[in-house]
């Protein structure tokens, strides 16, 4: 399911390439895979109702993330992916194929308050468990130290691996709120999105552009950001209440009701 599942889209990332490049020939090539791999996913691992022949996080984050439901199909099997987070205690049941998505798939999907849940768990296996640990590094497995304090045993225990740490393209885009909306950060996207367990973030990207810097804080009902951006870039800013605005270079203040 996961192969079959990365092809798809690996066919579709080549065929917009190509796309891009002017390359017909190849577009048409890759295209045609990804239709055709995403089809055979379908009938292989799609059932009725939006569910998934494996009934785990990682297939529906990867089949959510990478668009292999139907539009009929997506909120049930978002629906199915906040349940089993829920029923798992919000504790991490992912490896490195479906880690990176995870959080992704339910936040695009009207679960963002689980996928901060899910961020701010502490118990293992976490993101968070390696660093009540006193972690300052990504671990190649979430309990590559127990909770008495010595080495797991087996043998994946790096302490330096970054693969579970991916988490940190949500966190930066998600709840820093900063994204490209337009190849290398010529135009910038500023849209944070509070959730339950964090009421201030900070964040910052040097892009090359120029740094860009976010800032906000929820209080009393009220949420203010603060967001700098590199002269002669322009940037969309999209508050929690849905208002959109339009800003170019230097430091903007902005407010709506939490």
């Amino acid at each position: 399911l996961i192969a079959q599942a990365c092809l798809c889209r690996s066919s579709r990332i080549a065929a917009e390439a190509a796309h891009i490049l002017g390359r017909t020939d190849d577009e048409a090539h890759w295209r045609e895979l990804a239709d055709r791999s995403r089809a055979a996913f379908r009938k292989a691992y799609v059932l009725e109702g939006g569910r998934l022949t494996s009934d785990a996080v990682a297939a529906y984050a990867l089949a959510l993330h990478f668009g292999l439901f139907e539009a009929d199909e997506v909120q049930p099997a978002a629906d199915r992916l906040a349940e089993l987070v829920r029923e798992s205690g919000y504790t991490v049941s992912t490896g490195f194929a479906g880690t990176p998505y995870v959080t992704w798939a339910l936040s695009e999907n009207g679960h963002v308050e689980e996928a901060y849940r899910l961020l701010l768990e502490d118990t293992c296996p976490s993101w968070l468990y390696p660093v009540r640990m006193g972690a300052t590094t990504t671990w190649e497995r979430w309990d590559s130290m127990l909770p008495d304090g010595s080495i797991n045993p087996g043998d994946m225990t790096s302490f330096n691996h970054y693969a579970l740490g991916a988490v940190c393209d949500w966190i930066y885009q998600v709840i820093g709120g900063i994204s490209a909306a337009e190849p290398g950060y010529a135009r910038v996207r500023i849209a944070p999105r509070p959730g339950e367990g964090i009421t201030w973030a900070r964040c910052a990207y040097e892009s090359v552009q120029g740094r860009i810097e976010v800032f906000w804080r929820c209080e009393d009902g009220r949420f203010d950001l603060e967001c700098t951006v590199p002269d002669g870039v322009m940037a969309g800013v999209a508050l929690p209440d849905g208002t959109t605005l339009e800003v170019a270079g230097g430091t903007h203040r902005f407010g709506c009701t939490a």
